[in-house]
């Protein structure tokens, strides 16, 4: 499916991704990930996920900051670059949830946003640190705004294994938040739930490791852990089941 070829929402890859600086590591690969049906399922669904490291000059693309995304980018001046991003944003499928199903809701069509970042890299002695604020539009002004805050730090690199720990927190605002876990009076009519607004306030928080390993010279092996909890109104939506998940990924790509 299409849809699970991009649904990379909550993908963790290569630890290359506290490293930034080396540009010439680039690779394309698949994997497979666990995840819940939707963030806040009580139940979870595996499906195929790309991985994707690629950096020019200035244009990009890549998977390794939790979402497929590409864009331009620039570094201005030390370890502080500035870029400009377009990424997929996942969608909702109700034949995903028995939950869903039995209330009647519809799905939400995947799309995508259009954005800025900020990003940086540094060494804390032998220990690499990578920071990422960056800021997404949906396309579809009805969809909002989100904005994320993301770091990573290198605490494994031996004998052609590296791993690393990482943390995100996830801002929303009233439309985006409203587009997951609202319900709307009609909505309310339809699957027996109380109507719900919602308004702007943290999505989610997450934490987890990531990691690759040397398999031969052109190939890695990829993995990820990631415990996601939801948080302000998307933890009290009549929609949310279990306020935490977990998304697991595990797979291998070619590097050249």
């Amino acid at each position: 499916m299409i849809r699970s070829a991009v649904a990379i929402a909550c993908l963790a890859a290569c630890a290359a991704a506290f490293a930034q600086d080396a540009y010439d590591e680039k690779y394309l690969g698949a994997g497979a990930r666990l995840r819940p049906a939707y963030d806040g399922a009580d139940g979870s669904r595996v499906d195929a996920i790309p991985y994707v490291r690629l950096y020019g000059e200035h244009f990009f693309a890549r998977t390794t900051q939790n979402m497929l995304e590409g864009g331009w980018r620039t570094r201005p001046f030390g370890g502080i670059v500035l870029g400009a991003q377009a990424a997929y944003e996942e969608g909702r499928f109700t034949g995903d949830s028995a939950f869903l199903e039995a209330h009647r809701f519809e799905d939400i069509d995947p799309s995508a946003s259009v954005g800025l970042h900020a990003e940086g890299d540094w060494q804390l002695g032998p220990v690499p640190v990578n920071a990422l604020l960056r800021y997404r539009h949906d396309v579809n002004p009805d969809n909002g705004t989100q904005l994320d805050l993301r770091s990573t730090v290198g605490v494994l690199d031996w004998r052609g294994i590296r791993a690393g720990l990482f943390g995100q927190v996830t801002w929303g605002d009233g439309k985006s938040t409203m587009r997951y876990y609202g319900i709307a009076p009609a909505q309310s009519a339809a699957s027996g739930l109380p109507a719900y607004q919602t308004g702007s306030g943290i999505r989610y928080v997450q934490a987890g490791m990531l990691g690759d390993f040397y398999i031969a010279r052109h190939w890695i092996g990829l993995w990820g852990l990631t415990w996601q909890r939801l948080q302000d109104d998307a933890a009290e939506s009549p929609l949310t089941r279990d306020r935490s998940n977990w998304y697991a990924n595990a797979g291998v790509a070619y590097r050249f």
